[in-house]
């Protein structure tokens, strides 16, 4: 064995070359991809092929192989599945022949146009069967034509591509597969399972049982799977100590790992990629900044490791370019394409020699030519694929040597006949639902191989309609067209049926355009947060509650006082007098208390002294607060009443009547209740927790929001039953919704399906189709709305932020405008906004809050900066709803009898409205204007005041006084008398 590895390999030496910026791809934006199989970029020798951001992943970016410089808006996009894309693959076949398959549960076939004039496919060439769960894999046969391998969840389907129809089925694994792979004759399949088992399947078999298994990887984390030469496979994964390990096995007898390599320790998987002209093995780890370069061996120890080089960005995913593509008279041995998060980064590998003048055939043998060896019904049968390869000499200009025959796996099975699916009497597959045209591939033509040509733009012209699609990946923003209709006629036509709507998927338009520049700006563009003295403060909050559940704000306050909840296990909610601003003593709080842990807890709209709150017993107590505030512990409510059978999730007060409550509890209901009399009706049609609701603002409507991601909107002296339901953000973890624009819209804030945090806005009237939705940013906490109805401002912040965000929404595109944020010094639990009539609008204050921090409550105080101050801003304050006073009263609501809220005019006495202000004066000039005919330098004017400082002064011609002197005669000075 000694004498065996001094042999040394002559690829050892290879070694990346570091491309400059303008060589590679940028612009892109792929810096929030999900976690799936797939490599999210691919290549043939015409194309590459990879995941982009925007579109629910259902988008792939198209380029030219040869494309490098920076690519803004013109991105050809293929706009291939409504979720997102799991994995995609060229035909190794046919270089434009591109599959992809998806969330959605499909599968498709594309087919690219010829470059150089590349335009992106708008329809696919055919679709497949729908699959019975996602697609996360898929992968052709390396030398049987139209021959396509899906994986979904624990099975695998093969696939005639010409017919779109499924062959066979293998369901044998009770585990999610992890990895999948054709042998390289195309023979068999081997894959790895969360059950930690390797098996190797044989398609021509009778059965779906696998031929042979072993265990695999220590533990259930990802694993990939690859063929190398020599009936080899490799697998990776993870071992105990979480350290990344590649286990190989030959498939002549696989019965346990031949030997194992142990890598560093990262969280993400190892994915393998093979070269089998070199036996050159590269692998890189998704988040790393490195690409390992491995030789595979057909001894121990079987992997010989090179190098670890360096990349300038993390990696994505990675693929290797086909050998036909490579410039060879430059040593380039393989070419790695690297996706990263905004950019492609092409990694040739090159073998050092002396000269490249001359092609080296000792290190570029004959290579595959990409024509297939034998097609779908000779390999049925058992028939050996042709191997036919090509040089890749430029001098021989792609001269093809003799077919060879592939080697077999040799492994003991009959050969027997094929399954193929059942079909119908008129002929057509169970699966499909209409019959498919016929996929027409385009053999390859093994053309010279050449020096890439580096593109003289970025991409190729596109028509205008395709950029302004393309111009999407630039913004968050997503929008509709605008309606026609305003925001008041719209609301005069809600709910003019109230059939229940069925439940569809949640779908975006198709063109999501940036909103031209010269939209109105906001006149609350540059609103400001301010914090107040801190003798406003309230300081030295103890034993303050973290443990809130999500379903509550955890904060509630009104204009004389503020709710909060303390630590113990006797649900303690403390509640805070406003004007006992100050240091407060070191004493315990005195709290209302309840025997069992609080869920959630609100302030009657009507009474600034009654609090309402619900337990996790189901019960919802009604405390009154005496004038000057609690003292000491408080254990007997005013009024007690046992609302649900579990633990209560959220409670909202009725906005116009008064003793109306709305409850949600655990056991999927919501309850609309009368607190005087103690009755209630049921809403129903909830199958899963009620994450929020929110009372329209006529009080007329419920709007709800599930953990199923469902917006349900009740109408509930009508019916008990949803009048309309749709999907909402897809994430489902918690969430909020709140309706704005008089109640033309309903706003949610949740998570997407990539759990990053965002805002979508919906019209109640059609909920299968989303108007705007905003992705902001990737935390834990939801953000949290709270709207101001005069302003159509949405403030949102989230337990532990530091940070309020502000959005102004309107009733046209873009529907939300970003306005000013406001940042706090340290972090803040919860927010809670006071009523219009706490604002000092002559200050031009609009809104009015109290920060809840750990160890103190701060009001904060948002304004607008004007330059008239002066005056009264009648265009920032109209006439406010007075939503502290009731309209009616809890009897006349559940009879059928709304009233309007009172309306009134916040214009103080003593000030001039701005817009009956005299005109503004003009003001007199600091500084005259400039005029470049007269304008000087300072080096100008320097030499000016020289030359006049010169001019004055007199020349001197007369001698100097001390030459009119009279002088000594020589003879005096003589020493001789």
């Amino acid at each position: 064995m000694a004498a065996w590895r001094q042999k040394q390999w002559k690829y050892k030496n290879t070694t990346p070359k570091i491309l400059k910026k303008e060589e590679c791809i940028t612009g892109l934006s792929a810096s929030r991809l999900m976690q799936t199989a797939g490599n999210y970029i691919r290549a043939s020798s015409k194309y590459m092929v990879f995941n982009i951001d925007g579109h629910g992943g259902g988008c792939l970016g198209v380029l030219p192989l040869s494309t490098t410089g920076h690519i803004s808006s013109n991105l050809p996009l293929i706009y291939a599945h409504g979720n997102f894309v799991s994995d995609f693959g060229f035909s190794p076949h046919d270089d434009s022949l591109l599959a992809t398959t998806s969330f959605d549960n499909h599968i498709k076939l594309w087919r690219l146009p010829d470059v150089p004039v590349l335009t992106a496919p708008s329809a696919p060439e055919s679709e497949f069967p729908e699959l019975p769960r996602r697609g996360d894999a898929l992968s052709w046969n390396p030398l049987v034509s139209s021959l396509m391998y899906v994986v979904a969840g624990n099975l695998l389907r093969l696939y005639d591509v010409r017919t779109t129809t499924k062959m066979f089925e293998f369901d044998d694994q009770e585990e999610v597969i992890q990895g999948a792979c054709w042998s390289l004759d195309g023979s068999h399949i081997v894959t790895s399972s969360k059950d930690l088992l390797v098996r190797l399947f044989d398609p021509r078999a009778n059965s779906s049982a696998a031929l042979q298994s072993c265990p695999g990887h220590e533990v259930v984390n990802d694993s990939r799977i690859i063929y190398v030469n020599d009936n080899r496979i490799i697998t990776t994964g993870f071992c105990t100590d979480r350290s990344r390990r590649a286990m190989i096995y030959d498939t002549r007898n696989l019965s346990g790992a031949l030997d194992n390599v142990d890598f560093d320790s990262s969280h993400g998987i190892l994915v393998p990629l093979f070269d089998q002209d070199t036996n050159m093995l590269y692998a890189y780890g998704r988040g790393d900044n490195n690409v390992r370069f491995m030789e595979s061996t057909s001894k121990p120890p079987y992997l010989v490791q090179a190098a670890c080089d360096l990349l300038k960005a993390q990696v994505k995913g990675a693929c290797l370019v086909p050998k036909t593509a490579v410039d060879v008279m430059k040593g380039e041995v393989n070419r790695l394409l690297v996706l990263s998060k905004d950019s492609v980064v092409p990694v040739p590998y090159i073998i050092p020699r002396r000269s490249y003048a001359e092609f080296h055939s000792d290190v570029f043998p004959d290579t595959y030519s990409g024509e297939p060896g034998c097609d779908v019904d000779a390999w049925l049968t058992g028939a050996a694929p042709q191997i036919v390869k090509v040089s890749l000499d430029p001098a021989k200009s792609g001269k093809k040597s003799e077919p060879v025959e592939a080697k077999a796996i040799k492994v003991e099975a009959q050969p027997v006949a094929h399954k193929t699916a059942v079909s119908n009497s008129n002929g057509t597959s169970g699966d499909a639902p209409t019959p498919a045209k016929p996929v027409e591939f385009k053999p390859k033509a093994v053309a010279k191989v050449a020096k890439p040509v580096v593109a003289t733009s970025n991409v190729s012209p596109v028509s205008q309609v395709e950029k302004e699609d393309h111009s999407t990946q630039t913004t968050p923003v997503k929008h509709r067209e605008p309606s026609t209709q305003d925001a008041s006629a719209r609301q005069s036509q809600l709910f003019k049926s109230t059939e229940t709507q069925t439940i569809k998927p949640l779908v975006w338009p198709h063109l999501c355009r940036r909103h031209p520049v010269s939209v109105k700006t906001s006149k609350f563009r540059h609103l400001k947060g301010t914090p107040l003295h801190k003798s406003h403060r309230i300081e030295n909050i103890r034993n303050l509650s973290n443990r809130v559940p999500g379903e509550s704000n955890g904060f509630a306050a009104n204009p004389e006082r503020c709710a909060i909840t303390l630590k113990g296990p006797a649900g303690l909610v403390s509640v805070l007098e406003l004007e006992n601003v100050g240091k407060l003593e070191d004493t315990p709080l005195p709290a209302l208390s309840h025997g069992v842990p609080v869920c959630d807890f609100k302030w009657d709209p009507f009474n600034n002294s009654r609090l309402a709150t619900g337990t996790e017993s189901g019960a919802v107590f009604l405390w009154e607060i005496p004038e000057g505030g609690l003292e000491g512990v408080v254990e007997e409510p005013v009024k007690k009443i046992l609302a649900h059978n579990d633990k209560i999730y959220s409670l909202e007060f009725h906005p116009l009547a008064s003793d109306v409550l709305a409850s949600s509890a655990q056991d999927f209901q919501v309850k609309i209740w009368d607190l005087q009399t103690e009755t209630s009706l049921t809403l129903e049609g909830h199958s899963s927790p009620i994450l929020a609701m929110a009372w329209s603002s006529n009080g007329i409507y419920l709007a709800t929001y599930s953990k199923d991601s469902i917006i349900r909107i009740y109408e509930p002296r009508a019916s008990t039953s949803p009048i309309r339901e749709g999907k909402g953000p897809s994430g489902g973890r918690s969430g909020r919704i709140v309706w704005v624009l008089n109640d033309s819209f309903v706003a949610v804030s949740g998570f997407d399906r990539n759990s990053e945090r965002c805002l979508q806005l919906f019209d109640p009237e059609d909920l299968s189709v989303g108007v705007a939705s905003v992705e902001l940013n990737n935390a834990p906490s939801l953000l949290i709305p709270y709207y101001d109805a005069d302003s159509h401002t949405i403030f949102l912040t989230a337990k532990g932020d530091t940070i309020v965000q502000a959005y102004e929404v309107t009733p046209d595109a873009p529907y939300f405008q970003v306005l000013s944020s406001f940042h706090a010094s340290n972090q803040h639990q919860a927010l809670a906004f006071l009523p219009k009539k706490c604002c000092d609008v002559a200050n031009i204050e609009f809104a009015k809050a109290y920060r809840l921090t750990q160890t103190m409550i701060e009001p904060i105080s948002f304004t607008v900066p004007r330059v008239r101050s002066e005056f009264f801003q009648d265009d920032l304050f109209p006439d406010t709803s007075v939503t502290w006073e009731a309209s009616s009263t809890s009897s006349e609501w559940f009879s059928g009898i709304d009233k309007q809220a009172k309306v009134l005019s916040l214009f103080p006495e003593g000030m001039t409205k701005l817009s009956e202000a005299p005109p503004e004066k003009v003001k007199e000039r600091k500084y005259e204007k400039f005029d470049a005919a007269t304008y000087k330098t300072a080096a100008q004017k320097r030499d000016e005041l020289v030359n006049a400082v010169t001019a004055n002064l007199d020349k001197h011609e007369d001698p100097l006084p001390q030459d009119l002197q009279e002088g000594v005669d020589s003879d005096e000075w003589s020493d001789e008398d």
